[in-house]
């Protein structure tokens, strides 16, 4: 199931780009990262903002320090938002359309299981794909893991 969930992501990035976007109240709703640490610094990937803009980032160009999640899967809005403004590129823009019906999943995605780590490669960092629900009542996010990719997943 989190599978699909995956292949949802990835199609939100190549579906049509137009300005018809969906009005939410939370800033992010999905991120893919990727981190290693093996063979030099890599840090960079996207956001996905509520008005549908894809927005890259590469933190090993940078300076700052991007905020994780913490061990309960949480983000405050604060460090959120300054996640975002680390992103330094549009790539595109998903039409209103398709996001309305991927954000209607996320709930559905939070309640499903994930499996057990398991080591499977060595070197190759971690790509994260993530989606996002919004507390307006604490201003936190929480992290939706939708699929953990690299040396374990």
């Amino acid at each position: 199931m989190k599978t699909s969930y995956l292949i949802i992501l990835i199609l939100l990035i190549v579906t049509a780009c137009n300005n018809e976007s969906p009005d939410f109240k939370q800033k992010v709703l999905f991120e893919k990262h990727y981190t290693n640490w093996a063979w030099g610094y890599e840090n960079q990937g996207f956001l996905i903002d509520s008005l549908g803009y894809v927005r890259s980032f590469d933190m090993a160009k940078k300076t700052a320090t991007w905020n994780n999640p913490d061990s309960l899967g949480y983000i405050t809005k604060e460090k959120m938002d300054e996640n975002l403004s680390f992103c330094d590129s549009v790539i595109c823009q998903v039409n209103g359309d398709s996001l309305s019906y991927y954000v209607r999943k996320i709930w559905a995605a939070s309640k499903g299981k994930i499996s057990e780590p398991e080591m499977q490669m060595a070197d190759f960092g971690e790509i994260r794909y993530s989606a996002f629900i919004y507390d307006e009542k604490t201003n936190r996010y929480k992290e939706v893991l939708i699929k953990l990719y690299g040396d374990i997943m």
